[in-house]
């Protein structure tokens, strides 16, 4: 058996650190969403940058936790992965751009899709409820906007695992791309906050529990404060 602590993984460009995390108090899930996708579009023009300068390609991805998926589950004040698809599409992404994952639709199983690290994949966002928690993997996710924190802060915390690894195990020196970034929607801070730490801790990552970082309220995104227990 070897241990192995997750500075060293950081140290060796294997993951992105620090989180960057932005609860937002608001109750309109789709400002939450809406500063997620700001946070994409950041990222994916550091990382247009980045190609330019060095030839390496990577495509920014988000992840959306929704509150409910099912066809017949589209009812009340629940946030709908539909309800997600529809308010992305009409702030500009198209349907190329967008993934459902559930546990009855799949769109990342399409041909065009099944590749999510190819240049010719499209997808900027991917909408599940907690689909992606087992076996799922892909370097190029970057920010989570848990929609459901508050309601389900165990998925959300098995989710944030899917942001952390970094583009081919090589941090690029650009910071905003060797970081990952989780947006929370109406959720209590403190409880995130502690569900990140125990969720860290039992991946076996509990020295990187001093590498959260939060953002103050004055809304600039480099005045953070380091979160330490």
């Amino acid at each position: 058996m070897v241990e192995v602590h997750g500075i060293d993984l950081d140290r060796e460009g294997m993951i992105k650190m620090p989180l960057n995390l932005d609860p937002r108090a608001g109750t309109d899930w789709r400002a939450t969403v809406a500063s997620a996708l700001d946070r994409l579009t950041l990222l994916d023009t550091e990382a247009r940058r980045l190609e330019a300068d060095t030839g390496r390609y990577i495509r920014p991805i988000l992840l959306v936790q929704v509150e409910r998926t099912g066809g017949d589950q589209r009812v009340g004040r629940h946030i709908h992965a539909l309800d997600a698809k529809e308010w992305l599409l009409r702030s500009g992404l198209d349907e190329a751009e967008i993934a459902i994952k559930t546990a009855d639709t799949n769109d990342l199983a399409a041909p065009e899709n099944q590749d999510l690290l190819s240049p010719l994949n499209r997808i900027r966002v991917i909408i599940t409820k907690q689909a992606l928690q087992e076996g799922w993997d892909c370097p190029f996710a970057y920010v989570l906007c848990a929609l459901a924190a508050s309601s389900n802060l165990a998925a959300m915390t098995q989710l944030i695992g899917r942001i952390l690894r970094q583009p081919h195990a090589q941090k690029t020196g650009v910071a905003a791309l060797d970081e990952c970034y989780v947006i929370t929607h109406h959720a209590d801070t403190a409880s995130v906050v502690g569900a990140i730490k125990t969720g860290l801790e039992n991946d076996g990552l509990g020295d990187l529990v001093k590498e959260i970082r939060m953002n103050d309220t004055s809304g600039n995104a480099r005045a953070a404060r380091l979160i330490a227990w």
